[in-house]
């Protein structure tokens, strides 16, 4: 095998390993969750919207941040500079304006699923549980996306091994973490 292969390789098998423990952790988190997601109609069809979203805004922050590092734009160090800059408020912003946009489409597949008459969805529960999760995951996970890639990037480790799926793993957790906040939140409020 050529050394490049080897090095993919030996980089991302522990982290696949991790990652299988991970997911196994958010669907308990998942499973825990059930009481709280029975209460509030069409969460359910918010809730994959919600994770695929994470994943893919953090993955895309990752490769970016990866590929400035290998440019030599970034360098390993916690050192705010206009290209981490940018990334970052793209990020932000894609986190917050895809997550109203999700509840919304939630809120309307469920009225048009049928399921509207047995007991509505309210629109501005399902928006704001949305936008609470997706802005509060969002963060944190972009914050976590710009260490992880600067960490493995220091070590010596390809971030592009190595980051996307430790951050999706990560970011289900965290996202799941956040959906119960924000339902508990919401409900209360609401």
């Amino acid at each position: 095998m050529s050394s490049g292969l080897n090095q993919i390789l030996r980089e991302s098998i522990p982290i696949f390993a991790l990652c299988s423990f991970g997911g196994v952790a958010a669907g308990l988190l998942l499973e825990g969750l059930k009481t709280d997601m029975s209460a509030i109609p069409g969460i359910l069809i918010l809730l994959p919207a919600i994770l695929g979203m994470r994943g893919n805004i953090s993955g895309a922050l990752g490769s970016r941040i990866a590929s400035a590092l290998h440019l030599g734009l970034i360098h390993p160090e916690l050192r705010w500079t206009p290209t981490l800059s940018m990334n970052l408020k793209a990020s932000l912003i894609l986190n917050t304006l895809m997550s109203v946009l999700s509840g919304f489409i939630a809120y309307h597949a469920y009225s048009l699923a049928g399921h509207g008459e047995d007991v509505p969805a309210s629109l501005v529960q399902l928006v704001l549980i949305s936008f609470t999760t997706g802005t509060m995951a969002g963060v944190l996970i972009s914050f976590l996306t710009v260490a992880f890639a600067l960490i493995t990037y220091a070590k010596g480790l390809d971030p592009d091994n190595v980051l996307a799926p430790s951050l999706a793993t990560v970011g289900d957790i965290i996202t799941v973490l956040c959906l119960l906040i924000s339902i508990r939140v919401v409900t209360y409020v609401i």
